[in-house]
């Protein structure tokens, strides 16, 4: 117990400091330049609505993560096209547990349960590393987050969103390779104007963690964006 309490005490002290971001610019793109400074080269450009995760910053500039082509990139963005995460309406903590979350505020409700890892109901395959140790590679043939070579003991388990009422849908493909979950380092985010609900975790009690964004326009899941906030 004192192990995690010193992992999450880390976590929030990171969190501080690295956070999820939304591209907001009226002409549907902005730049992605090399360095912080109008002066520096455009190395590319992120759409409007892609979700981004921000470091520290250099003065006006935020220094980013983004995906592109399944790899995560990283340059500088002016702080004024980034619509960081944590300024929508946060949804209160009603419940919470080591295992167990209820978020609820006014028409929105998020509760979420996890269950332990159990190597029997999955497909595990290992492989060996160079110098000969076993490891796990891939859960139900999938790579995985949440472990850096061990086994998982702890997964997702159900989710119930309900805005206003509308029941939300969150399909397994979105969880199915998301292991180590935190509900006490859990958090959801709730943009009225554009109906757009955000969940937003820290994931992992150690190696292998990962910040993971879930993303429900409308009341339908769109889209999850995963980091490395470590």
């Amino acid at each position: 117990m004192k192990y995690i309490g010193a992992v999450m005490l880390l976590s929030i002290g990171m969190q501080a400091q690295a956070q999820f971001g939304v591209i907001q610019d009226k002409d549907g793109y902005t730049n992605v330049r090399e360095g912080a400074g109008i002066s520096r080269k455009i190395a590319d450009k992120v759409q409007d609505g892609e979700v981004v995760y921000t470091w520290e910053q250099e003065g006006e500039w935020c220094n980013i993560n983004y995906h592109r082509k399944n790899e995560i990139e990283s340059g500088f963005v002016h702080r004024s096209r980034i619509k960081m995460i944590s300024t929508f309406e946060k949804i209160k903590v009603r419940q919470q547990t080591e295992t167990n979350v209820v978020f609820q505020e006014d028409s929105v409700t998020v509760m979420f349960t996890t269950r332990p890892f159990v190597e029997k109901d999955h497909q595990v395959h290992h492989g060996k590393s160079e110098e000969g140790f076993s490891f796990v590679e891939k859960i139900d043939g999938n790579d995985f987050y949440g472990c850096d070579g061990g086994l998982p003991t702890r997964e997702y388990n159900t989710f119930t969103i309900q805005i206003g009422n509308r029941a939300v849908v969150v399909p397994e493909k979105a969880i199915r390779d998301l292991y180590q979950p935190n509900p006490e380092l859990t958090e959801v985010f709730y943009d009225r104007k554009n109906d757009r609900l955000y969940i937003t975790a820290s994931n992992s009690d150690g190696a292998g963690g990962y910040e993971v964004l879930f993303r429900f326009d409308h009341g339908v899941y769109t889209k999850r964006a995963i980091y490395y906030g470590f």
